[in-house]
């Protein structure tokens, strides 16, 4: 059972002002479907005060941009009912499309723009000449929920986005402090492998985060700046401290590592346990003579630049507790790219496309009245959960709590509501009911069970001016309700469900293609970066659901991070021509046929360009950060391949 504390209980008590203010607000302008207002403050409000404005905002354009298309189009097309659901069906397949390639808080406005277009839409046909009326007052009744969500949730106890983020950003540092601590500690790590490629998750919430705050109620709030300069800190730090444990790991194989270069470690590990020491100074490395010594240059290397990194995250983080105050400076700036599968946005789409589709089609060829209902809420139930890799498990649980609603909705409609008089009476009957389930909303594992159940008690009172039960009616529109979401269920699972291993395969292709092009073009470099962390985020958030097999294959996602790394410096090179050429074609190859063994040939070229390399460095023209990156490419493209040795040596 979810707990509730004092938090859940100030929150549910905001949502049910908010709901009553809306009801209020309606009846007193005489708007036919105040309902539409009570259950808009539901679905709008979210625990940070921010969040609700945010979505406040995106919802209410997304209604706007709906409710024009649906005056434009039922009145043109109404004549020609398989035109017209075609036309809806395509209008909200192509917002849900464009929805999913978003992913940010934003992406709200395109789902919004399209389920709305069903909701008044559908239930038109029947009399077209009423459309512009009906799309003004849903978007009236809209404006009056998210205006009173938005305005209780900033007055009453606010939950600030800033502060919230800079909670979670201080423990996002601390994670990756922890990590670098046991990475270079002597004895064995206890964190699992998922446990630190959940970082790169956690880094892709405070991104998604940092779009609220835009919208907060803090009167302080950090600058896009600086916002922007710790996603790019944070984001590098996960590679490099992966790349250092493999050096060690590869070190420490291979025997003791020399006294200096333990010293180095142990000062940057007591330094990465304690802030309040003074950043160590890395000394550089000896020049590398065979195998050994290129590990300990890169890893040398990588320490140097975990110092700096890690001490510029800690002053960015220590920012947000100023945003007044100038911050630390920031190199790079860049707007943070994410992982886009235009084939499955294109497979939901479709699905969502088929399924308003069959119910239209059922709705025509029947003649049955409610067959608009069916439809609309159709296209909600596809809109609200196309982002699952299986949408459903979740859209049976939505089904599963409309039901459970019902007998409520009923209670309230036939038997409690006709011994109420008056607007204060009302409130007094439905606090009973909407603020144990607001508490219970405000818990994060129970808010996909208490929506459906929000929503079904609202629509099923259907609260208007004038109090006219009628047990048909309510029986039949909620048949009408139960019909669309098994609709929905069905074409989903036929069309849509994949499994979380099938999911970690699509980001993986889509990385190999990535990688391909930065080798192609290594300037493409800052876009990559946030992308491919975006991808570790989402296959960490799998990792649980898969077997042991397809669990050493989500590994793999970091070390082709730390490939592209080296990729990208090694390909700016003059030298590298031939090795970026024969890598790009490998990750081709590989997102076209699946994972695949390296090619023989590519060793040898990264072996020649070593040895050229090094040979170079004897003259003193070399870069030791080429030398570095060669090595960390060498490591990350052929793990298990013995080490490099000079040709004479190797003869």
């Amino acid at each position: 059972m979810p707990r509730i504390g004092l938090r859940e209980t100030v929150f549910s008590v905001n949502c049910f002002a908010a709901a009553m203010l809306a009801l209020f607000v309606s009846f007193a302008l005489g708007l036919e479907r105040p309902f539409w207002a009570m259950a808009t403050v539901y679905i709008t409000s979210q625990p940070l005060s921010g969040a609700v404005r945010s979505k406040a905002v995106y919802r209410l354009i997304g209604t706007v941009v709906g409710a024009v298309v649906t005056v434009l189009l039922v009145p043109t097309l109404v004549n020609a009912p398989a035109v017209l659901s075609l036309a809806l069906a395509l209008w909200v397949a192509g917002c849900q499309f464009v929805s999913l390639l978003d992913r940010t808080p934003r992406s709200y406005v395109f789902m919004l723009a399209g389920y709305t277009a069903a909701l008044v839409g559908f239930p038109s046909v029947t009399h077209p000449e009423a459309i512009f009326d009906i799309a003004v007052l849903r978007v009236q009744e809209i404006g009056v929920g998210v205006i009173c969500a938005a305005v209780i949730h900033s007055i009453v106890w606010p939950r600030p986005v800033t502060d919230a983020y800079a909670v979670r950003a201080r423990s996002v540092l601390g994670d990756a402090e922890a990590w670098i601590a046991e990475v270079l500690s002597a004895e064995p790590t206890s964190r699992s492998a998922a446990d630190r490629r959940r970082l790169a998750a956690d880094v892709t919430d405070l991104h998604v985060i940092a779009t609220h705050i835009p919208f907060d109620t803090a009167r302080n709030r950090p600058t896009r700046h600086l916002l922007v300069g710790l996603q790019d800190a944070l984001i590098g730090l996960i590679p490099l401290v992966s790349a250092i444990e493999d050096r060690l790991d590869s070190l420490v194989a291979e025997g003791a590592l020399e006294p200096d270069l333990t010293r180095t470690i142990a000062e940057v590990r007591t330094w990465a346990t304690d802030p309040t020491q003074p950043a160590p100074r890395v000394p550089p490395a000896p020049g590398p003579a065979d195998w050994r010594g290129l590990l300990a240059l890169n890893l040398v290397a990588r320490l140097a630049e975990l110092v700096d990194a890690l001490s510029n995250t800690r002053a960015l983080v220590a920012a947000l507790a100023a945003p007044d105050a100038a911050p630390p400076a920031v190199a790079g700036q860049s707007v943070r790219s994410l992982h886009r599968d235009y084939g499955l946005a294109l497979v939901s789409s479709g699905a969502t496309l088929l399924t308003i589709l069959a119910c239209c089609g059922f709705w025509i060829a029947t003649g049955w009245p409610e067959g608009a209902i069916a439809a609309m809420i159709a296209a909600v139930v596809c809109c609200f959960f196309a982002t699952l890799d299986d949408p459903v498990p979740a859209q049976r649980s939505f089904l599963i709590w409309t039901i459970a609603s019902l007998p409520l909705a009923a209670l309230y409609l036939f038997a409690i509501l006709p011994a109420i008089d008056g607007f204060a009476m009302l409130c007094v009957a439905l606090a009973p009911c909407l603020l144990p389930l607001g508490a219970i909303m405000a818990v994060p594992a129970w808010y996909g069970r208490m929506m459906p159940m929000m929503i079904g008690f609202a629509s099923g009172l259907a609260l208007t001016n004038v109090y006219t039960p009628d047990a048909v009616g309510f029986f039949n529109a909620n048949i009408a309700q139960l019909v669309g979401i098994a609709a929905a269920i069905v074409v989903t699972q036929v069309v849509r469900s994949i499994g979380a291993a099938t999911a970690i395969r699509r980001l993986r292709r889509a990385g190999w293609r990535d990688l391909a092009a930065l080798a192609d073009r290594p300037a493409r470099l800052p876009a990559w970066r946030g992308r491919m962390l975006d991808r570790v985020g989402l296959i960490a958030a799998r990792v649980g659901a898969l077997d042991e097999g397809d669990r050493a294959a989500a590994a793999s996602a970091l070390r082709e991070l730390r490939l592209g790394f080296s990729l990208a410096h090694v390909a700016s090179t003059s030298q590298g021509a031939t090795l970026r050429g024969m890598l790009a074609a490998w990750f081709r190859r590989s997102a076209r046929a699946g994972e695949g063994a390296p090619p023989s040939e590519l060793l040898g070229a990264i072996d020649d360009l070593i040895g050229e390399t090094l040979a170079a460095d004897r003259d003193g023209q070399a870069d030791p950060e080429t030398l570095a990156a060669l090595t960390g490419l060498r490591r990350n493209v052929f793990p298990a391949a013995p080490g490099w040795q000079a040709m004479g040596v190797a003869a």
